[in-house]
């Protein structure tokens, strides 16, 4: 009998072109030269890829940098949408500095009202997040699902941001490796967000870019490549095997996002 792979949560990058540049950002976008941004072709054969491995994900967030500056993103959802079954819902990460286009309003407005397996998350960064009002009105006329979360002032969200490394060693013996591993949120509050970029699924987008910035050897125990030679049988095996590992290469370079993690003021612009 075939092995099922069911996930909590995948996060999709379509971009990594943003409206901001924030110093700590999670997915390193100020920090690329150029910033790399998807074609719908290579990013619908992604999504393929990744549903025929994955047989059901609750949670599937496409993100960023900035999804809402990406020029196809009504087709992006529209393809993810073919997978409908083997998903419970679809997460839009965006941070409030952009109002939807025609287009994606009118995707928006058929498959999170009508379906409701659309929800839209928007981070609300203050001042630098001009259109947040704007979209809270349309989506509450419209009724689309969507969840405003504040990042600013002293409620801002989980105490603010993480600063994840300088990409120093900091760790020199796996015993220090498999403790930070055990108190970060990533892989226990988290469950894994797998990270998928550019065809290849990370447990943590911190591993990736350590990975792609060959501080560390790319170790494919440790992510996924969905244009590998694997069969899917044995990339299922692989997803399976991601979960019972006791730290990540990575972990010898990274602060961790952990409860005791200093915390920072949230989008600090460069």
């Amino acid at each position: 009998m075939n092995k099922r792979v069911e996930l909590y949560h995948s996060g999709l990058t379509i971009t990594q072109k943003c409206t901001l540049k924030c110093k700590l950002c999670a997915g390193y976008s100020p920090y690329y030269n150029p910033q790399p941004h998807y074609s719908i072709n290579r990013l619908s054969e992604i999504i393929k890829r990744y549903f025929s491995i994955v047989d059901h994900v609750e949670k599937f967030t496409i993100t960023g940098g900035e999804p809402f500056l990406h020029e196809d993103l009504d087709k992006i959802l529209i393809e993810t949408i073919k997978y409908r079954k083997q998903f419970g819902k679809i997460e839009i990460i965006t941070n409030g500095t952009l109002f939807p286009n025609e287009k994606l309003k009118a995707v928006l407005e058929k498959y999170a009202v009508e379906d409701g397996c659309i929800t839209l998350l928007v981070d609300h960064y203050g001042e630098l997040s001009k259109k947040i009002h704007e979209l809270g009105l349309y989506f509450i006329e419209k009724g689309i699902n969507h969840k405003i979360r504040i990042y600013y002032g002293e409620n801002a969200h989980c105490g603010g941001w993480v600063d994840f490394s300088d990409f120093s060693k900091k760790l020199f013996s796996v015993s220090q490796m498999m403790e930070k591993f055990k108190k970060c949120a990533i892989p226990s509050k988290l469950n894994y967000c797998l990270a998928i970029k550019d065809g290849e699924m990370h447990p943590c987008t911190f591993s990736h870019r350590i990975m792609e910035l060959n501080l560390i050897e790319r170790n494919k125990d440790e992510y996924i490549d969905l244009f590998d030679d694997n069969t899917i049988e044995q990339q299922k095996e692989k997803i399976m095997k991601l979960f019972d590992i006791k730290y990540l290469s990575a972990c010898a370079y990274c602060n961790g996002m952990c409860d005791d993690s200093v915390r920072f003021v949230p989008a600090e612009q460069l």
